[in-house]
């Protein structure tokens, strides 16, 4: 991405306020001038994060997590800090600099074409209000009042012209409309238009930011009978085409309604249809999200890591439903994600199943959902007579059929469970590991196809045909965990220097010259400290706020940072600060002496390493520089050995 300017991302975060941001995902409670609530970022049973509105800051003092909006979304949403940027952008309504060389594009942007889907949903939400017949439908599948009103469902009358004509009334153009995948265009003159979605219950399909980004329809079942009596087919559900906004790779029904839920309970449970995920929180099981009529790709992985740890897929119990399951495991397979498989009693669909039973049952199997490898093995055995040798076989190269299409690029924790499958597989089929592990090494060349490689970090070059001006419009990407810096692990002195370089700026000036960044051993303070040094160059102060902005996408560096500011640090360096140039003062000497010392023990390890008759004049010259050093006034705990041979040596 471009680097956008340091002006642009100020403006961002004197707009945002960060006790807002934080309180849109967690619940705060003021504690004095700061507020308190429980860390999102590790298993948090007191309240631990504590946000500081006065410095803009956030901070975790058990696990390290902390730093500045930037870092909170980053970190919160699991993505990588363009992606955090561009929401914040959104949020605090600043448009972000194309990059140099980019097209201004033309036509219709993204914002027209959210705006023109916000405003669909309210005629849907509408006019299901005078359709008793969707209603009615809702009541049959079960799903309440106050679920439709959550969901914000809605219904598409038949009319031929229903939305368009409700359109020229609010003045949205027809291409609009067709840009957002309201309406279709025929291709063939007289290149007529037609509304996409009609006589149909209208479900809202929403980012994790609550922004409608299309629709999914399912037909009425009145208007399906008319048609099939005019020997017409209809589809039973008709989502939204591909279009700027509404990619279904990257979807999941529900996002933005779960994700709170989902943290919280640290996993997330993936079904396959809109009224199972509806049905799922309205008894209360609100970390659930759907499908979108489309099997599962790698997109549709990353956006559930994101959620949570650990991904539970529940599928139909019926024939369809186990094929889908099986199909899955080798996506998710070729992830580092966290994922069990649940297969319904009885061939239930999970609407069916929790209307009935309600929430705590189905908790109950998800605990006991199965690991995907221990699953593909039970599937064998349901699949395949395992009393004959033909069975066995065929058991065996289905179960190894799986494994073998899971891309090796992506096996970090994948060998153990793969070990504990050909094991289980083994005592099961009563077959040697050793020929399971080698027919697994034969399917892997006989697939014969280009390695999938399936990152968990995913970057889309697509261009939109709307020819956007904003440079993130097609990019997504998923952080890695960060390892933050605890500030009891650092050199207490690299720490101290550092710290007076952030409290005040003045004395980068005197440190510049004094203290090269390269020569501190933990590299999240060189960045630190090299950030004030490039911004004093450039004739910036290198105050906080700007040093702050200059780390954007160092996560580790910029936490750190904070907690050096920040006060409640619970372990102080000292009791009574001493004012900073002192301390400055202080610290120098310090590091003189230091650095003195080791100079010092360097030259005792060099005159033992001379032979001082052979070379008396290499002696004299090291007897001299220890000389040098004892004389400013620091004192090894032994004798300086002799310049005319080996003496007594005792190391500093």
């Amino acid at each position: 991405m471009p680097r956008h300017s340091e002006a642009t991302l100020a403006t961002i975060k004197n707009t945002v306020d960060i006790v807002t941001l934080v309180g849109d995902y967690l619940p705060l409670h003021r504690a004095g001038s700061k507020y308190k609530c429980l860390c999102p970022f590790h298993d948090d049973h007191n309240p631990s994060m504590e946000v500081n509105p006065d410095r803009q800051q956030f901070k975790c003092w058990p696990c390290g997590a902390g730093g500045d909006i930037f870092d909170f979304v980053q970190m919160i949403e699991r993505v990588e800090f363009p992606e955090a940027l561009r929401m914040l952008a959104e949020r605090a309504g600043v448009s972000l600099d194309a990059p140099k060389g980019a097209s201004s594009g033309a036509g219709v942007g993204r914002a027209e074409i959210l705006a023109a889907l916000m405003w669909a949903e309210e005629q849907f939400v509408e006019a299901l209000e005078g359709s008793l017949e969707s209603k009615n439908y809702l009541t049959s599948r079960g799903i309440s009042e106050s679920s439709a009103a959550r969901f914000r469902l809605g219904y598409a009358p038949e009319g031929r012209d229903w939305l368009t004509t409700k359109a020229k009334r609010q003045g949205l153009s027809q291409e609009v409309l067709e840009r957002a995948g309201l309406v279709v265009k025929q291709t063939e003159p007289p290149h007529s238009v037609h509304e996409r979605f009609r006589g149909r219950l209208m479900f809202p399909i929403r980012d994790p930011r609550g922004r409608v980004l299309g629709f999914g329809g399912r037909v009425l079942p009145s208007v399906e009978k008319s048609m099939a009596e005019r020997g017409m087919n209809v589809a039973k559900y008709l989502n939204s085409p591909e279009t700027a906004v509404f990619q279904k790779r990257r979807l999941v029904y529900a996002a933005d309604l779960a994700r709170a839920s989902a943290r919280e309970a640290k996993w997330v449970a993936v079904v396959e249809g809109y009224t199972d995920v509806i049905a799922a929180h309205q008894v209360g099981l609100t970390n659930v999200v759907g499908t979108l009529g489309t099997a599962l790709g790698d997109d549709h992985v990353v956006a559930l890591r994101r959620m949570a740890d650990r991904v539970v897929l529940v599928f139909d119990g019926d024939t369809a439903g186990q094929n889908a399951t099986d199909k899955a495991l080798e996506l998710f397979l070729g992830h580092e994600v966290d994922v069990r498989v649940l297969a319904l009693p009885g061939g239930l669909d999970p609407c069916d199943y929790l209307l009935d039973r309600g929430a705590e049952p189905f908790r109950e199997l998800v605990h006991s959902a199965s690991d995907p490898l221990e699953f593909a093995v039970r599937r064998a055995e349901a699949r395949y007579d395992l009393n004959s040798l033909e069975g066995s076989r065929q058991a065996a190269e289905w179960v190894l059929s799986i494994l073998g299409r899971v891309p090796v690029q992506n096996r970090a924790g994948l060998d153990v469970k793969l070990a504990k499958a050909l094991d289980s597989l083994s005592h099961r089929l009563g077959v040697p590991v050793a020929d399971l592990k080698r027919r697994l090494r034969q399917v892997r060349r006989e697939v014969a196809q280009p390695a999938r490689v399936v990152p968990i970090e995913i970057a889309t070059t697509e261009t939109s045909a709307l020819g956007s001006t904003d440079p993130l419009d097609a990019t997504a990407t998923t952080a890695p965990p960060v390892e933050f810096v605890h500030v009891g692990d650092l050199d207490p002195l690299e720490r101290e220097l550092v710290e007076i370089a952030l409290a005040d700026p003045t004395a980068v000036d005197a440190m510049s010259s004094r203290v090269p960044a390269w020569s501190l051993n933990h590299p999240a303070l060189k960045a630190i400290l090299q950030a004030c040094y490039d911004l004093k160059r450039e004739g910036i102060t290198p105050s906080f706020d700007r040093v702050s902005l200059r780390l954007d996408e160092n996560i580790a560096a910029k936490t750190l940072a904070a907690e050096l500011v920040m006060p409640g640090d619970p372990g102080p360096l000292t009791s009574d600060p001493a004012p900073w140039p002192l301390r400055l003062t202080g610290a120098l000497k310090s590091l003189e002496t230091r650095e003195r010392k080791a100079r010092l023990k360097d030259v005792f390890a060099a005159v033992l390493n001379h032979d001082g008759k052979s070379e008396p004049s290499d002696n004299r010259s090291l007897y001299a520089e220890a000389m040098r050093l004892k004389s400013q006034q620091f004192r090894p705990s032994g004798p300086i050995p002799s310049p005319t041979g080996p003496a007594p040596f005792s190391q500093p």
